[in-house]
Formats: C-alpha cells, structure tokens, sequence
C-alpha cells in the first residue's frame, strides 16, 4: 500500500498559502493538485512557486518552443494538460 498525503481545501489550508489558491483560480479556473499538497507547507509551496518562475523567465528557449516542449512532456506523462 502506499501512503499519499492527503490535499487540503482551501478552508483546512492555512491562511499564508490561501493566496496560491487564487492564483491557480485565476491561472487554470481551479486549484492544482500539487498546490492543494504543498499547501501542508506554505514555505516550500512558495519555494516551489518561485523556482518556476525563475525558470519560465529565465529560459533560454523561445516562448513557443517552450509551450510546445511542456505539451509534449505532459503528453508523454499522460497529463491531461
């Protein structure tokens, strides 16, 4: 059997990581999945947020080479991205 850590609502989720949740809100209409996880711990959830986007503006590759990298990665994992 494998444990899974359980994804908080935004209600159980403590008040400094709420703001993530509206901003997925507003990004993709809902809460992520690694969000509703990381939230357990709103300093990594930020961490985690912040070296994203370091690596989104700080790419060396074009913006539409990029987006068609990350559909084909999400393919490939079966996201449904």
């Amino acid at each position: 059997m494998t444990d899974r850590i359980r994804m908080l609502s935004r209600e159980e989720a403590p008040e400094e990581a709420r703001a993530f949740y509206d901003q997925d809100e507003r990004a993709f209409g809902v809460v992520l999945n690694p969000t509703h996880v990381m939230a357990h711990r709103p300093p990594i959830l930020a961490a985690g947020r912040a070296l994203s986007r370091a690596v989104s503006t700080d790419a060396t590759l074009p913006a539409a080479l990029r987006a068609l990298v990350c559909v084909r990665i999400a393919t490939l994992a079966g996201c449904p991205f």
